[in-house]
């Protein structure tokens, strides 16, 4: 994993293989007696497994890298940024940059995969703070939302003195040089209990107690505690690949309905029409359906649209970017494929509940402020409003 560099974005770094947390939490399993209570069981070990998809986009990167007198792009290394004056033609995004075969923390390449004939180009990120790199979905999703930003932009607040120690509210802990993967985890390293006060002398270091306890939690279902590790205290979410759209069943069942009148069976359509595109969530407008059978009968045609509503309304990182990008559009074209099979119609509700429950998404979320936050800076150096010229 890149333990040395980082998504300037967002904080995360590449890993290689999907068991990356579980190997680690393993090893200090390994470390504990046999029955101590802080054997994590093998069933959740598990289940914080990253898929395919996440390692393959944790290495899918954008390039930030400036260009010299010839045009040519300016991949040294060097203990400043440059250039000191920024424009469009100066600067430039790099697609298709990826790590090396061989990464040994800093080493990355460039590929060009419509080319078969062209060698890639190597480039050490080791040392100084010329170039910089993004996770593409992580670009996406910034100049989705602000397409006004272009890449000297970008660069030179990345660059700045204001920004190059600038840490999101949503940044992940995992950004220290030498970092553990896991210290992604919602909590601040000074106040974790010390291992060693609890009996375990040196066997473990103080990231490791917190996740063995963390995933040992009495009282706690192996569901609640997954849930803890991925959306709770551990946010494993962070390192989901924030552009893997769920596919849910499209006739996915809801709870069976009651027997008994409510307030809400007796209310005219019209009038539970506009509470559910008004003021109720995509969750509360699906529970209406297991109130009663006739509640159930009025509504049930209609919860997609709901759900789609709802969706634009409360949850638009839940949505493709169509914005022109890098690498033309493919969230669209995955979004478009993704229900082929359907004719095109999305199951709108079945697929927010499986957002609900998405590692990806919920990143897809954190990213979708993060990127807000980015421009503020971006406009706090006076490149949207004409006060910073190249």
């Amino acid at each position: 994993m890149g333990s040395d560099t980082f998504c300037s974005l967002t904080g995360g770094c590449y890993y290689t293989n999907g068991n990356i947390v579980s190997c680690w939490i393993s090893d200090a399993r390994n470390s504990v007696p046999e029955n101590d209570p802080l054997r994590v069981s093998d069933s959740i070990l598990e289940r914080l497994e990253y898929s395919p998809r996440d390692v393959q986009g944790s290495q899918d990167l954008v390039l930030l890298v400036p260009k010299n007198e010839d045009g040519e792009l300016d991949i040294e290394d060097y203990e400043g940024p440059t250039p000191t004056m920024f424009s469009d033609s100066t600067v430039e995004a790099v697609v298709n940059f990826t790590i090396a075969d061989d990464p040994d923390l800093s080493g990355f390449k460039i590929v060009f995969p419509d080319d078969p004939d062209a060698e890639d180009v190597d480039v050490s990120m080791y040392g100084g703070y010329n170039k910089f790199y993004i996770f593409l979905y992580a670009y996406r999703i910034l100049i989705g939302r602000f397409p006004e930003l272009e890449p000297h932009m970008i660069y030179a607040t990345l660059a700045s003195s204001e920004c190059r120690w600038y840490k999101d509210e949503e940044y992940s802990h995992i950004a220290d040089q030498y970092a553990w993967f896991w210290q992604v985890a919602d909590v601040v390293k000074d106040e974790m209990e010390e291992p060693r006060d609890a009996g375990y002398g040196d066997n473990l270091r103080k990231w490791e107690y917190f996740w063995l306890k963390l995933l040992s939690a009495e009282g706690k279902s192996e569901d609640e505690i997954i849930r803890d590790a991925w959306f709770g205290k551990g946010r494993l979410y962070h390192f989901a690949r924030a552009d893997d759209f769920p596919k849910p069943e499209p006739f996915a069942s809801f709870p069976a309905a009651g027997q008994s009148d409510t307030l809400f069976s007796k209310l005219p359509f019209d009038v539970l029409d506009y509470l559910c595109d008004t003021y109720l969530s995509i969750r509360e407008a699906s529970s209406l359906l297991c109130l009663n059978r006739s509640l159930r009968a009025a509504l049930l045609p209609f919860i997609n649209t709901f759900a789609q509503k709802a969706i634009a309304r409360r949850h638009p990182y839940w949505l493709p970017i169509v914005a022109p990008c890098l690498r033309g559009d493919e969230e669209q074209l995955f979004w478009e494929q993704m229900w082929e099979g359907l004719g095109g119609e999305v199951p709108w509700a079945p697929y927010a509940r499986e957002c609900e429950k998405s590692p990806g998404m919920r990143n897809r979320q954190r990213i979708w402020g993060m990127a807000e936050r980015f421009k503020d800076q971006i406009k706090a150096q006076g490149w949207l409003d004409g006060r910073t010229h190249a």
